[in-house]
């Protein structure tokens, strides 16, 4: 499952970007508070605040502060914690999940979201996958043999994330150095994990038939695979509604949604394929 959970990941992270440039007008904005830059979705006029102008910063993930860097102020982050109870009232209106009682939420600086990927990373099961899927990357030479798979997802993920709902603490995460227009969209999609959180167990759910293969002293059973299948199935529905929810937020003040213009799913997924310079398959 290691190659398959990287490919997912990677797509992922680039539709997220893609989203971010292609429907978000980037506008600049002044934050100040702690921490980083990058480039996160934003729509014209969000459902949270309609006709309103979004103001947001054009900037880019970093490890450590850049000097003069700007944060969102204290103004703007009130603000921003006081969407969070109007976005997750739009996803559970998009997913007929309930709002069963109120998220938590919380301001973290770029260090801190640097310390808990490189946790997450140490602990999740498909991040020990991923580094026994670079050895057979690179025997296949779809990896250079110096390439560390493990340093190139860290740098990815955290020029990547725009805000994430930790299911241990039942809390959403959101980022002091990004514009707070920038978060909204991500946080549709956050805010409908944790919807998913409060009607079924997020961790627990996606924990059934949850085995790793490759630490089996035996050879995979039929019943083994179908089970390690399907959970790949239930990763795919759970981010798979929140993208569909973070789509619909960004689209909701064009009148349109994926259910009423499906033909928009199909533009997306056109963009997903096009080819960076150095893809060696689009050449």
């Amino acid at each position: 499952m290691g190659p398959k959970v990287f490919l997912a990941f990677l797509l992922l992270a680039s539709f997220e970007f893609r989203m971010a440039r292609s429907e978000a007008q980037v506008q600049t904005g002044k934050p100040q508070t702690s921490g980083q830059q990058t480039s996160a979705p934003q729509t014209p006029n969000s459902p949270d605040e309609p006709g309103a102008a979004n103001q947001r910063s054009d900037n880019h993930l970093q490890s450590s502060p850049l000097s003069g860097e700007s944060k969102i102020s204290p103004p703007e982050a009130e603000e921003l914690f006081r969407s969070v109870d109007r976005i997750i009232a739009f996803s559970s209106q998009d997913t007929g999940l309930p709002v069963r009682h109120p998220v938590q939420r919380r301001l973290i600086t770029r260090d801190e979201l640097t310390k808990y990927l490189e946790m997450h990373m140490r602990e999740d099961k498909d991040a020990q996958r991923l580094k026994r899927s670079e050895l057979v990357l690179k025997k296949f030479g779809l990896l250079p043999a110096n390439f560390d798979l493990h340093s190139f997802l860290l740098s990815l993920l955290r020029e990547q994330v725009a805000g994430y709902y930790d299911v241990k603490t039942k809390t959403v995460n959101l980022l002091d150095w990004v514009d707070a227009e920038q978060q909204k969209p991500v946080l549709a999609h956050e805010l409908t994990h944790a919807l998913q959180d409060q009607s079924f167990n997020l961790e627990q759910w996606m924990k059934v038939g949850d085995t790793d293969l490759a630490l089996s002293d035996k050879n995979p059973t039929p019943e083994d695979i179908e089970r390690d299948e399907a959970q790949t199935v239930r990763q795919a529905v759970v981010e798979g509604q929140a993208m569909a929810v973070l789509v619909d937020y960004m689209l909701a003040p064009t009148g349109q949604s994926l259910t009423s213009s499906p033909q928009i799913v199909e533009a997306l997924k056109a963009g997903m394929l096009v080819g960076t310079a150095d893809s060696v398959e689009f050449h």
